[in-house]
């Protein structure tokens, strides 16, 4: 029950900040209140966490209704508060939809792969679904995997090339279906689709509402891919990646984040096994650990001399 109402209440505190007259509201709860907690609960649980499909699908629904919702409300205020309510709406839609979205991409199921693509596309990160599911899963901790950044890369200068590369190599992926059956193509076209009836409706100061919080989903999403698999790399033997390895990705043993999260931080056992409920992973302790939970991690690593100077310890002792 206390994973549903932390969630529940991060999904809704767009709404919660506007009505308070504090549009910052959900961005300093993600980079302050949520780093403190993780740091203050450890690796302590907070409780099972939300794995009903059902449960999982409606907390999804959740932030697809206050993505239109927070255009046209950020269209009525005024540039500051307009902008402090685009770069909350993006914690969320970047913090839990995306997080939904991959979970819910990861299964068969109709209903869950559409909210999946329909989030996906209205944050503009349409080809994510088949570059992860199909690219990063199979070339994971290697050169060719756009989201294994090199320990010498930092974050600013990890984010062009991992953007470019998502929407390069999901494309492609795409492309083997035929053009008209591209899903990456068709969300792209869909988010922009979006992008137009939101100006039609409620003028540019909308669709610019919109665009930044779908800028502040992608970095964020950006970030957490970073931090999972930063300085991380399989042995190449006879020309093939090695055997991937509970090694080759960062793990985090934190309750705040297992609750907020739906579990994905137990990264290591979600790439040993892709079709696994989120519910169900397990943490693993043979993996390279992170000192704290995700929040405190990309905030971290916005700071590369504080974030190199805090894992580069922990990445050589694991390698040695």
């Amino acid at each position: 029950m206390l994973s549903l109402l932390l969630t529940t209440l991060f999904i809704c505190s767009p709404v919660l900040g506007w009505w308070l007259g504090f549009t910052p509201l959900s961005l300093l709860a993600g980079a302050v209140l949520v780093p403190l907690a993780e740091w203050l609960v450890g690796p302590r649980s907070l409780g099972p966490p939300i794995a009903h499909p059902g449960v999982q699908r409606l907390l999804m629904t959740g932030v697809l209704l206050q993505l239109p919702w927070a255009a046209w409300q950020g269209s009525q205020l005024g540039p500051l508060p307009a902008v402090g309510l685009a770069l909350s709406m993006g914690y969320v839609s970047g913090g839990i939809g995306i997080v939904l979205a991959h979970e819910l991409g990861h299964r068969r199921g109709r209903v869950d792969v559409m909210l999946s693509r329909l989030l996906l596309a209205l944050v503009l990160w349409g080809p994510y679904r088949l570059e992860h599911n199909l690219g990063h899963h199979r070339w994971v901790a290697t050169d060719r995997d756009a989201a294994s950044a090199r320990a010498d890369q930092s974050l600013p200068g990890f984010l062009p090339g991992y953007i470019a590369s998502v929407y390069r190599h999901g494309l492609a992926l795409g492309n083997r279906r035929g053009l008209l059956r591209n899903e990456a193509l068709i969300l792209m076209l869909l988010g922009v689709v979006f992008g137009a009836a939101v100006t039609l409706m409620w003028g540019p100061a909308a669709l610019g509402v919109w665009l930044l919080q779908a800028i502040m989903a992608v970095v964020l999403v950006g970030g957490v891919d970073y931090i999972e698999h930063w300085g991380l790399r399989r042995a190449i033997v006879d020309g093939r990646p090695a055997r991937l390895s509970d090694g080759h990705t960062w793990d985090c043993a934190n309750g705040v984040d297992d609750a907020l999260l739906f579990q994905l931080p137990r990264h290591a056992h979600h790439h040993r096994a892709g079709d696994v409920p989120a519910g169900a992973l397990q943490r693993t302790p043979s993996s390279p650990q992170m000192p704290t939970g995700y929040a405190g991690m990309v905030l971290m690593a916005l700071l590369p001399p504080l974030w190199f100077a805090v894992m580069r310890p922990r990445l050589q002792r694991h390698l040695t």
